[in-house]
């Protein structure tokens, strides 16, 4: 509804239109409340909800604590990994901050759109080639180009990241990873467009004295076959789903494991006996056996000591009554 004019107001621009003045209908301190006017760049709009950033960064949480698992059992020794940031950029901001030479994989990960660009610095590939030839990992020579043979042996460490990133994205959705190519220089790693909004995840490696980087670029386009997953609803209920399937699967697992067939055996203590009289035993003859009518009978279960027992007979058949069970670690002597 528009404004009604008072009646101060009637009368001054009566005033002004019987003089021929200029009337002003802008109240006093209007153009100070208006505010400044700025022009706004769509190109510079996050692409990337708060969501989706925040369940990235519980993937690669996982995939940080899976992955520093398996290089401290590949490498022989502790590797600590963490995610030092997740922040949107532009792909070619990213690509050019890049510094060469450095270890530059193109993924692709089914059902995700597109490729991802895995970025892995020079003081970390030279550790991993050091520490897979039995080194330490204290590589200097941050420029030196690898040859083919490490980059033989790093695509074997790049293939266990695969693995490890197709179990971190299970909660969410199944992912196929697969890398396609692995480059040295960024001139040949331009996935997609300068301009194009990119997840860009940095991880902190250290291994022995040595640290480093592992950054990943994930494009905007990639997820949008994934768009409505990319939240933390869809992790919690892929955890609770995780949860009910493996309890589902432990129950199936005790049903075959309680009819599964395994032998058990009873055994004396063993007998030692010159081969001369073993080679002189006929029928009819008797063995004495180093055990005593009071020690237990060893009752092993596919080869392993589990029970201690009495040996017995009823209903004509030799039996061994239970009067012992051993522990794992339980040493039969």
């Amino acid at each position: 509804m528009a404004d009604i004019l008072s009646q101060s107001e009637i009368d001054a621009l009566l005033n002004a239109l019987s003089s021929g003045e200029d009337v002003d209908m802008d109240k006093p301190g209007e153009e100070e409340g208006r505010g400044t006017v700025r022009e706004y760049d769509f190109r510079t709009a996050n692409k990337f909800y708060k969501e989706q950033m925040r369940t990235l960064d519980v993937i690669f949480e996982n995939f940080a604590f899976l992955l520093a698992n398996r290089l401290t059992g590949l490498l022989h020794t502790l590797c600590e990994i963490e995610v030092s940031s997740i922040e949107e950029q532009k792909f070619g901001e990213f690509n050019n901050s890049i510094a060469t030479p450095a270890i530059l994989s193109i993924v692709e990960m089914e059902p995700l759109q597109g490729s991802m660009l895995m970025a892995i610095t020079s003081t970390v590939a030279y550790a991993f080639v050091s520490r897979l030839f039995g080194g330490i990992a204290d590589y200097g020579e941050e420029s030196k180009q690898f040859t083919e043979i490490e980059l033989s042996v790093l695509n074997n460490v790049q293939y266990e990241m695969m693995r490890m990133m197709r179990e971190s994205w299970g909660k969410i959705i199944e992912v196929k990873p697969k890398i396609v190519k692995t480059e040295t220089s960024t001139q040949f790693t331009q996935i997609t467009d300068v301009n194009e909004p990119s997840a860009i995840v940095t991880l902190n490696v250290k291994i022995d004295e040595i640290e480093g980087m592992i950054t990943l670029c994930i494009p905007h386009y990639a997820i949008q076959p994934v768009a409505k997953e990319l939240n933390t609803v869809s992790w919690t209920m892929a955890d609770v789903e995780t949860q009910g399937q493996k309890q589902a699967n432990k129950k199936l697992l005790e049903e075959q494991i309680d009819e599964t067939e395994v032998t058990l055996t009873a055994a004396f203590n063993d007998t030692v006996a010159a081969l001369e009289d073993i080679l002189s035993l006929k029928v009819g003859d008797s063995i004495l056996l180093d055990h005593n009518i009071r020690d237990f009978i060893t009752v092993y279960v596919e080869g392993r000591p589990k029970f201690e027992g009495v040996a017995g007979v009823a209903q004509n058949k030799y039996v061994v009554q239970v009067a012992n069970i051993l522990k794992e670690r339980e040493e039969i002597e």
